[in-house]
């Protein structure tokens, strides 16, 4: 009979924890609805790797070619950049497509085409339209070898993934461009 009891109990609890999972957490009092806004409203149903990959492939083809036009083709302007100088203070600016074109093309007209940096990437989806990647470069020119890391944002439009936010260590005290001058620091 004990056993019996023992058993029945056991088996309600199980079941009452079973019922449980199945019902939508509730608010909390006062609270949003998280299953309608918030994180848990825009879960993940597809991480789009190789659209993201096609993304890199794209800059890795610009820069090849110098064309720095077709760089800022895959961004979302205004494009927030962010980084820190050498007094480690960190500074970010948005900058227009005009802007942007002109703060990189330095990089694009200047660079010599045996100094082509190798990169990684690591995308974290947050939805199906906004996801985080990682990225770790390297570039070795003669005795000159280095290895970082830097961080972008990325937004899907029009079916493209395209750059948001871009984040990479050391360029603060590289000037504005003219028109980005009084954007905040």
């Amino acid at each position: 009979m004990t056993r019996t009891i023992i058993s029945s109990l056991i088996m309600l609890g199980l079941s009452a924890v079973a019922v449980a999972e199945d019902k939508p957490a509730a608010a909390p009092a006062g609270g949003p609805d998280w299953s309608k806004v918030g994180p848990m409203s825009r879960k993940v149903t597809k991480e789009d790797k190789k659209g993201v990959d096609a993304l890199y492939d794209s800059v890795k083809d610009a820069m090849k070619k110098g064309d720095v036009n077709a760089y800022a083709d895959v961004v979302d302007f205004p494009v927030i950049m962010l980084s820190d100088d050498s007094k480690g203070e960190v500074k970010h600016t948005t900058a227009t497509r005009e802007q942007f074109v002109e703060l990189m093309k330095p990089m694009f007209t200047g660079m010599p085409k045996d100094m082509m940096p190798e990169h990684k990437h690591t995308a974290h989806f947050l939805s199906d339209d906004l996801a985080v990647v990682i990225e770790e470069a390297s570039v070795a020119r003669g005795k000159m070898k280095g290895k970082w890391k830097s961080l972008a944002v990325l937004t899907l439009k029009d079916g493209k993934w395209k750059f948001k936010e871009m984040a990479e260590a050391g360029w603060g005290d590289t000037k504005a461009p003219a028109a980005a001058a009084g954007a905040k620091k």
